[in-house]
């Protein structure tokens, strides 16, 4: 369409309306161009719907698996997230190329190798998608919610355990001062009455006195010792708990409560392994049982057998051997990463069978490690989209034998008994075949024969009237009684080649 415009002599009028109908042309041209461009977008993904779900399937799992590995990055460098989109592209063209290329009937034929290698490859990058897709389905489903049930279940087992341990030193406390009282009412006695060690002796200063004096004053000495531990133990644990009474788990920073809980602990597992603690059995130790039979008390050794004592100072070893350290605290945070990735693992063992580990609903959670419906919702997304892309591959692409050759072509190769004809002079290659002919062995078959390869795009010409001693070694010893001949010397494609064998061999087997 050209702009209609008045006759005018103005010879900057009329360069002006030249620029003006040219800018129009090269618009329209672009308008054809992508007007065209799109019908034949169009058109493709009209007859081939299968790709078009691969494709769209593709990109989702490309985009959660990335979220998954970016997650991991903490410095949030450029560099580093254009070598996880690499890497993430990578693993998700291999998943689909694996899969395309797979076929059952390989694993029962010479290609077994190439095969198990694909599969192998396809498992290897189907578990790494699905498993950094579940950072994404899981931190929508699942991830807030089992952290609060996860930091709830552990503030009430925390709690649980600092009463336990308050209890328990409480009773530490108790035992320590009724021996303590007990010892001072017996010094009493053998001060004013005599007989508490040795009933025919009356009350005098001696070395009974002296030792029911020292001993009232040792066990008082470390009760006041205990007193003031047990007062720091109840102060530290009456800190955990005002802490685990303000704690939102929907507002406040879990990992902050996390260090700050593990800190008191670690002060309060100080207190229960401190040297007041570690001593008091061995100092308790030689005023019981028969240890008191021979004491030590004024430059003498008396008797002074006390039931009492023994029994006392049994109780308190109990009591301090009941002193548990506290477990430290480790919550779930939904925003860690690692942890993620180890919820996923313990995920993904879960929907292993025969092993013991249970789904519950997340009302339902006893455990930090329980694995949750939720749970499996978001792994299970994970694979719903990976397994639609193996479905959609796999209606996508070609049979078996229509990937390199039609059956008509297979038939027509038929008659030329392949492998026996060219076996001698195919040589093995890393990525191709060698096919080596010595011109004095060319024949009407051996030259349809290439020319069919040709035509088939399997052959490419690469040495002409090579001689003898420019051959490789290795090839040289399989061609010795060619000496004196030249040869011609193809690259020969390797995958299409053993296809072409494989399906021959097929029809022999059917003949």
């Amino acid at each position: 369409m050209k702009t209609s415009r008045q006759k005018t002599d103005n010879p900057l009028l009329q360069l002006i309306y030249l620029l003006l109908d040219m800018v129009i042309d090269i618009l329209m041209l672009f308008r054809n161009l992508i007007h065209s461009g799109l019908k034949q977008v169009q058109y493709f993904l009209s007859r081939h719907i299968t790709y078009q779900a691969v494709l769209l399937l593709s990109l989702i799992s490309f985009s959660t698996s990335y979220y998954g590995f970016i997650s991991l990055v903490s410095d949030g460098a450029w560099l580093t997230k254009i070598l996880f989109f690499a890497v993430v592209a990578v693993i998700q063209i291999a998943l689909v190329y694996s899969i395309s290329q797979l076929y059952l009937r390989e694993f029962f034929s010479r290609h077994i190798l190439r095969a198990s290698l694909l599969l192998i490859t396809y498992l290897l990058s189907l578990f790494i998608s699905v498993l950094f897709s579940f950072n994404f389905y899981y931190k929508i489903f699942s991830a807030s919610e089992f952290s609060q049930r996860n930091v709830t279940l552990q503030l009430g087992r925390i709690k649980e355990e600092l009463e336990d341990a308050q209890s328990r030193f409480d009773s530490v406390y108790l035992s320590l001062k009724n021996l303590s009282d007990y010892s001072l009412k017996r010094s009493i006695e053998e001060r004013t009455h005599g007989g508490t060690c040795d009933e025919t002796k009356i009350p005098k200063p001696g070395p009974r006195s002296a030792l029911r004096k020292a001993e009232s004053e040792l066990f008082a000495s470390h009760l006041e010792a205990v007193a003031q531990l047990q007062q720091q133990v109840t102060q530290e644990i009456g800190s955990i708990k005002a802490m685990i009474n303000r704690f939102n788990p929907k507002k406040d920073d879990i990992e902050a409560l996390e260090e700050e809980v593990n800190q008191k602990i670690m002060k309060i597992n100080r207190l229960f392994r401190g040297g007041e603690i570690l001593l008091l059995p061995k100092i308790l130790a030689p005023h019981q049982g028969g240890e008191r039979m021979k004491m030590a008390s004024l430059g003498r050794t008396i008797s002074c057998p006390d039931s009492q004592i023994t029994q006392k100072i049994n109780t308190i070893i109990s009591s301090l051997e009941a002193l548990k350290p506290l477990q430290k605290v480790h919550f779930f945070d939904a925003n860690n990463q690692q942890q993620l990735i180890e919820r996923t693992i313990n995920v993904l063992l879960a929907i292993i069978p025969f092993t013991d580990t249970h789904v519950v609903s997340l009302n339902k959670v006893s455990s930090p490690t329980d694995v949750t419906q939720s749970d499996i919702k978001a792994i299970g997304l994970g694979f719903l989209v990976d397994f639609f892309i193996f479905f959609f591959t796999i209606l996508a692409k070609e049979p078996y034998r229509a990937r390199f050759f039609s059956p008509e072509k297979i038939q027509s190769y038929y008659r030329y008994t392949l492998r026996r004809t060219l076996k001698p002079f195919v040589f093995e290659g890393h990525f191709f075949y060698h096919l080596i002919l010595p011109n004095q062995r060319r024949n009407h078959k051996i030259d349809e024969i290439i020319t069919r390869f040709q035509m088939d795009k399997m052959v490419i010409l690469v040495g002409n009237n090579v001689g003898y001693e420019e051959l490789l070694y290795l090839h040289q010893s399989r061609l010795k009684s060619f000496k004196s001949s030249t040869f011609q010397v193809y690259r020969l494609n390797k995958q299409h080649y053993d296809t072409l064998l494989a399906e021959l061999d097929g029809l022999d087997e059917h003949v």
